[in-house]
């Protein structure tokens, strides 16, 4: 009998020790700055961005070009083992082609990509933030910093 009342009472004490440790430990939780940024109204001002797209258009329209050249030459050639040995040079071509544009243009994304992350994070820091949420992904709360940050696109 009173062994158990001593493991009882062991196992309060052990209860109110942890329970007690707990509350303190989330007591000195404060409330976390949360912000938000426009994406999409940052990424229509990056400069970066849009010489990407101008240069993605030319090429793409350079590539059409090319196409027809080479369609007409594959219509000039008169035996079919001709023409297969051109379109499979063509094709491969073509491949390369549109390879490049992409690469390219992923390239550019990508630097835009790590430069509005740095300019963001940057922002926010500066300005007290802890968190920074895309606008649509965030539901409702924050503080929207797009016009802060906007200045500093490139």
């Amino acid at each position: 009998m009173k062994k158990s009342l001593l493991t009882l009472a062991l196992c309060s004490f052990a209860f109110g020790l942890g329970f007690g440790l707990n509350n303190i430990a989330f007591s000195d939780v404060q409330a976390s700055k949360v912000a938000y940024v426009n994406v999409g109204k940052l990424l229509g001002a990056s400069k970066v961005l849009k010489s990407a797209e101008e240069a993605k258009a030319k090429q793409t329209q350079d590539m059409l070009k090319w196409y027809d050249t080479a369609s007409a030459d594959i219509r000039k050639q008169s035996t079919p083992a001709g023409k297969q040995a051109l379109i499979k040079k063509y094709e491969a071509q073509l491949t390369q082609k549109k390879k490049n544009i992409r690469d390219n243009y992923a390239k550019k994304v990508s630097q835009v990509d790590k430069q509005l992350d740095t300019v963001i994070s940057q922002k926010a820091k500066a300005m007290g933030y802890d968190l920074v949420f895309r606008k649509d992904s965030l539901l409702y709360g924050g503080t929207d910093i797009t016009a802060s940050v906007l200045p500093l696109v490139k």
